[in-house]
């Protein structure tokens, strides 16, 4: 770990500093030499000098990425979890080790001429040319234990809809097109947006999933490779809750366009398949369990509604009006778990078999997965799973596994 004792040291650390008529772009800072604000960066603050806002960086010399703490109560939670669990040899905080980035301590810089800490993690997109990442914060419920009356409202209201019939939400991704190799990013304001079926479309858009072309299978077997470990091991996990924790979801598009192909083909139809509603009107809502077996896979029934449809992600004012937003934040295990013994999903495609204890974490080089986020982590309660991160995973797994299956892909 690296620290500085005194506030008299303070000049000789970094410096980021604010000089917009020196440095042009948005940003308007400037950066020690090694340093560098992290470009696929899509959730939280970006750097900003005349709001002094301050984002994430990744040194160009080790290819750590620096996460700034810049809440002081919540940055020290989140780096006492990180601390407690480099040191724990419990064989939970073992097994939770292999989800998340490496940690290699922390450090300080002077930025704005204040004292700054920042998180060292492992950058899990290094090595990606063309790096297409999503950040999933996963729950129907984010706000903590401690979170205030009105901490809690102002949380049930962010992405309600989402979290209401799916357990999760999206709060931004960037997505490079294996057409053009153009980069596309979305925003939280954009993800706030996003009901019932923006969800789906914007799964289906981070994959490149392209109207009238094949895509490649492997990309979301690979995923969900990484998200049946991550279940497994909440499917037995009693001593952490996670709240307001994200998955970050990260794969290299030039590999895709290397390896898997797109090529035209008539058999497949001219539009991406969407939820079939008389079959979603005709059975109850359920969340898969993997102690289970049967022959369903997505059986859920979410409300359907206008999604929007090319969101530009650039402000607010570009993003069409979802409708009334709902008032209410109801728990995904609330919907599901008045019929248990119907959880059910097939696992006997390519991504079970591959899914073996033996198998490493990172198997895979193009594509990654990562929980992150933990300033809100809490010690579990009553010795019960948390059901508010699980449910609201198995939902993710839900919807890849319908996507996966869809006709337009191979």
């Amino acid at each position: 770990m690296t620290t500085v004792d005194s506030d008299d040291e303070i000049e000789k650390l970094p410096h980021i500093q604010w000089s917009s008529a020196a440095v042009p772009g948005p940003s308007g800072c400037m950066f020690p030499g090694e340093m560098t604000p992290l470009e696929c960066q899509i959730a939280g603050h970006p750097f900003n000098g005349k709001k002094q806002t301050i984002g994430m960086l990744v040194c160009r010399r080790t290819g750590h990425v620096l996460k700034p703490a810049t809440k002081v109560i919540l940055g020290e939670r989140e780096i006492a979890f990180y601390e407690d669990l480099k040191n724990s040899h419990d064989p939970i905080a073992t097994e939770l080790k292999k989800f998340i980035p490496r940690y290699y301590g922390t450090t300080e810089l002077r930025v704005f001429n204040n004292r700054t800490k920042f998180l060292m993690l492992r950058n899990i997109t290094k090595g990606m040319a063309e790096p297409c990442v999503i950040d999933i914060k996963i729950g129907s419920r984010t706000w903590d234990p401690l979170a205030t009356p009105e901490k809690r409202r102002t949380e049930e209201l962010k992405y309600a809809e989402s979290k209401r019939t799916y357990g999760f939400c999206i709060t931004g991704y960037q997505v490079y097109s294996v057409l053009s190799g153009q980069l596309s990013k979305y925003d939280r304001d954009y993800g706030k947006q996003l009901g019932v079926d923006g969800v789906v479309e914007a799964l289906e858009s981070f994959l490149n999933l392209i109207p009238g072309k094949l895509v490649c299978r492997q990309l979301v077997s690979e995923i969900l490779t990484y998200l049946y470990k991550i279940e497994r091991f909440f499917n037995m996990q009693r001593k952490y809750r996670f709240y307001s924790s994200s998955l970050l979801v990260a794969y290299d598009a030039q590999h895709l366009r290397q390896h898997c192909p797109l090529n035209d083909d008539s058999s497949v139809p001219h539009s991406v398949p969407k939820f079939n509603k008389e079959m979603c009107e005709s059975v109850p809502c359920t969340v898969p369990n993997q102690h289970l077996s049967g022959t369903n896979d997505l059986m859920f029934r979410p409300r359907m509604k206008k999604s929007v449809s090319e969101p530009k992600s650039i402000s607010r004012e570009q993003i069409p009006n979802q409708g009334k937003s709902c008032n209410s934040n109801t728990n995904v295990d609330r919907l599901c778990r008045s019929s248990p013994s119907h959880f059910s999903y097939s696992r006997t495609d390519d991504v079970a078999k591959k899914d073996d204890e033996n198998v490493p974490v990172d198997k895979c080089k193009w594509v990654k997965v990562r929980m992150i986020d933990f300033t809100h982590v809490f010690p579990g309660e009553n010795n019960d799973l948390d059901r508010n991160y699980r449910n609201g995973l198995q939902m993710l797994i839900q919807l890849l596994i319908m996507i996966k299956k869809s006709d337009c892909m191979h």
